[in-house]
């Protein structure tokens, strides 16, 4: 049976249509916005500059370049072999400046969207040594293996055996990945994505494919671990083999992630924000009765902040996942002179903390995902809480809901915007609310 291409509500082929366009400007995710002349519809545009024009071959409200008639003088030589491709980075061709300057107007525009009128500081740049934790896609068709990142606006493998933006052990590791791939892949389970993170020990490398564990991939796993000195390999639910456990410190806390766990993208990302915790935390604690100087984290993670925060003030810790709630009241047990931390597992977009459970704490970090948290903002709204540092990746749900906390008689502090992730259209935003 042959494969039909993308079709219209009527059920035809959509036909690429070739227009001449011409860049007015970097969408929210990296790609040149494009009018249509003869409708007024936009085009997104991959590779594209503000003010460029180009031969643009479009289906719906997706284009791709098929030459390009002017260049920008703010275009520059992207630095990775494959950055016209790859998803990972969208923006290398962009001049630092002018890029800065559109992210942190990203920040500025959802701010204003939604009426907030705080002070919007500089972009920070939190690239530091590189990203320390990378999701790669392998695929393994008969011989040969595609190892990279997905392309552009498609599921296409970017095959690639580098990537210039991550931390300098996890650039040395892809030929090593490349055989553990080779290995673990077969006709059947033909995929399989490999999240690599670098920890003080060694490099934690997950493999999440389907099937079954087998001798062989234990044999090859284990051999590659040892060569390789990586901290730990896991395959599914299985460990394969651990050498020295992987370790990362939140303040003086020694956390084991678990496999392919999340952590911010960069060391020098994670010390900016937590950074804005700490500093927040101290105000709240200078003013607080002592009957209410303990502190909540929400969507607390394996305790980047939890767990710092417990230096100086007794916390509650709350998130969805077991994993890494586990990893955080292990570290917490074994750390010693922190203030107590307890722990709930709780998945906040369907049962938010009640305004009763909230009530009391000092203060109260919120770091959900790229949704946001609207229903527990709209109850720490009512809590009356003192103090609430919002940290979001996501500009759009943190305007949103920064406002919820404006409207309920909240200040709203300086915004930080943190480019953790350079060359991506991907801004941290983080600030803190006071009240009373």
């Amino acid at each position: 049976m042959k494969r039909r291409s993308r079709s219209s509500s009527q059920g035809r082929p959509v036909a690429e249509k070739a227009l001449t366009l011409t860049a007015r400007a970097i969408g929210a995710r990296g790609d040149a916005l494009c009018t249509v002349p003869e409708t007024g519809e936009t085009v997104f545009v991959p590779g594209l500059l503000p003010g460029e024009a180009a031969e643009i071959l479009a289906r719906g409200e997706r284009g791709r370049i098929a030459r390009r008639l002017t260049t920008s003088d703010e275009r520059v030589e992207p630095f990775c072999s494959v950055a016209e491709k790859c998803g990972g980075c969208s923006l290398q061709h962009w001049q630092h400046d002018a890029y800065r300057r559109w992210k942190r107007a990203l920040v500025a525009d959802a701010l204003s969207r939604e009426g907030l009128n705080a002070p919007l500081l500089e972009l920070v740049d939190a690239g530091g040594q590189g990203r320390r934790r990378v999701a790669l896609h392998a695929r393994k068709m008969g011989t040969r293996l595609l190892l990279g990142f997905t392309e552009r606006a498609g599921q296409a493998i970017a095959d690639t055996n580098d990537c210039p933006v991550a931390e300098a052990r996890i650039r040395k590791s892809f030929p090593a990945l490349r055989e553990l791939a080779m290995a673990v892949l077969n006709a059947r389970h033909d995929t399989a994505i490999i999240a690599v993170t670098a920890t003080e020990p060694g490099l934690d490398v997950h493999v999440d494919r389907k099937g079954e564990v087998t001798l062989d991939d234990r044999l090859t796993g284990g051999e590659l671990l040892a060569r390789e000195g990586w901290a730990r390999l896991t395959i599914g639910r299985e460990l394969i083999a651990e050498g020295t456990p992987p370790i990362v410190h939140f303040g003086k806390a020694k956390v084991a992630p678990p496999p392919g766990g999340f952590l911010q993208a960069t060391d020098a990302g994670e010390a900016v924000l937590a950074a804005i915790v700490m500093e927040a935390l101290d105000a709240a604690l200078k003013v607080a009765p002592k009957e209410s100087r303990h502190v909540i984290d929400l969507y607390a993670g394996s305790g980047a902040f939890a767990l710092r925060m417990a230096e100086r003030a007794p916390v509650r810790a709350v998130e969805g996942e077991a994993a890494p709630l586990a990893a955080l009241d292990h570290a917490a047990r074994h750390t010693p002179g922190l203030k107590p931390v307890s722990v709930l597992r709780r998945d906040l977009a369907r049962e938010p903390l009640s305004i009763r459970e909230l009530s009391g704490a000092a203060m109260v970090v919120v770091d959900p995902p790229r949704a946001g948290a609207k229903e527990q903002m709209e109850l720490l709204a009512g809590s009356g809480v003192p103090v609430i540092v919002s940290i979001s990746c996501n500009p759009s749900t943190f305007a949103r809901d920064a406002a919820i906390l404006v409207r309920a008689g909240y200040t709203m502090g300086p915004v930080t915007p943190v480019d953790q992730f350079v060359h991506t259209a991907h801004v941290e935003c983080a600030s803190v609310f006071t009240k009373g």
